[in-house]
Formats: structure tokens, sequence, C-alpha cells
């Protein structure tokens, strides 16, 4: 197992002590599945069967990798300014536009396109949420391919899974929330308040690209 799926797995146990108790923490406790795909089924069907589902998708968000606050800094300090969410959007794409475009050398074509389709950190503004979908993760790859397996497995950005989209394999789309959990984190430490994630669209529900919405209370 290697180091990264061990630091996963510890934070999954902590965060179901923190939000679902000790009960269902001694449960997922006792998976021990040495696959990641596998421990990620039994590890959603326990909690299925032991907890209502916004606590599973709390716990899953809570998990989720994070972007270095240092990127976000001008997008907070934006916030605290003004009060207004758009103010903070605009840093991210800024953000997006030196950090990203640089690691996926994108063309300024590529760089246009994703912005059109809310692609990236900022997203895009829906009323008064924000709706975002996940880049490629292995961007140039991913265009350049013509398999539709291969292609989603060059899409998704968690490595855990990739080798189950290959395998065609399906797991449950609740899961996705860990990926949802990006974004709930960047919004979270720009405002200081609490944010909601919705999974819109995902690769496991047959979508094409995954898209959360960002709720504000």
């Amino acid at each position: 197992m290697n180091e990264f799926e061990v630091m996963w797995r510890q934070k999954i146990k902590e965060n179901t002590l923190n939000i679902a108790g000790k009960q269902v923490h001694d449960l997922v406790e006792k998976n021990d599945f040495n696959d990641e795909v596998l421990y990620s089924k039994q590890l959603i069907r326990d909690l299925k069967n032991n907890i209502i589902e916004n606590k599973i998708k709390d716990i899953f968000c809570a998990s989720a990798c994070h972007m270095p606050h240092e990127f976000l800094e001008n997008a907070k300090k934006a916030y605290q300014e003004t009060g207004e969410i758009e103010a903070a959007r605009k840093e991210l794409l800024v953000v997006f536009e030196q950090k990203t475009k640089v690691d996926k050398q994108m063309t300024q074509e590529q760089f246009d396109t994703c912005l059109d389709l809310g692609m990236g950190l900022a997203g895009l503004p829906v009323n008064k949420d924000i709706l975002v979908t996940k880049i490629p993760s292995r961007f140039q790859e991913y265009y350049l391919e013509t398999d539709p397996i291969k292609k989603k497995s060059l899409y998704c950005h968690c490595k855990r899974v990739r080798h189950d989209l290959l395998q065609n394999s399906n797991l449950d789309s609740i899961y996705c929330h860990c990926g949802g959990g990006f974004y709930q984190d960047i919004w979270e430490y720009i405002t200081e308040k609490k944010v909601t994630i919705e999974v819109v669209k995902n690769l496991f529900d047959g979508d094409d690209v995954c898209q959360f919405k960002i709720s504000f209370k």
C-alpha cells in the first residue's frame, strides 16, 4: 500500500469518527481490503448501512486533497475587502492562469475553452452559486485519446480509482464528494464560512465530466 493510500485511509477513519461516531468508525476500521477499489466499495456499503447520506458526503468532502492555501491568499484578501464572491473568483482566475495553464502546458485556445466551460478553480457564477467543472487531469493526453474508457481514466484526478475506470467497474458516485471537497476547502478558507457542495455530474454516472455546484449560506 503506497504512502498516499495510507494517508487517505487514515483521514477517512478520523473523519468517520468525528462525523459518524465510534461505532461506525470501528466498523470501518475492520475493512482490510488492500485493493483501493474494493476498499472504497466496502467503505461505502458500510457507511450506507449505518448512517444517513449527508453524513457520508461530509466524510468524503472532509477527506479530500486540498490546494495549498498559499495560492488562495489574494482571493481571500479580495473577499475580506469587498465581501463579494465575484471578487474572490476573479483572483482564482489569475491563479488558474498562472499555475494550471503552465502546469498543463495549455495553449491560449485551450485555456480560453476551459474558462468558457467553467473548468478550473474559479468556475462560473450561476445565480448565487458557482458551477465548477474539473479539468482533465492528464490534460494533453486526454484530448489525444480516442478510447472512451481510457479517456475517462485520463480525465479523473483521483489516482486511487483511475484503474477502476479502466476496468469499467463503476464506483458509487457518492465517492465523488471527495473531489468536491477540494472546492469546499477552497471556498471555506476564502470566506471563513461553511459552504455546501453538490455533485452535479460525474464519470461514474456516465457523464463526460465531473461538475460541482458550490452554494454559500
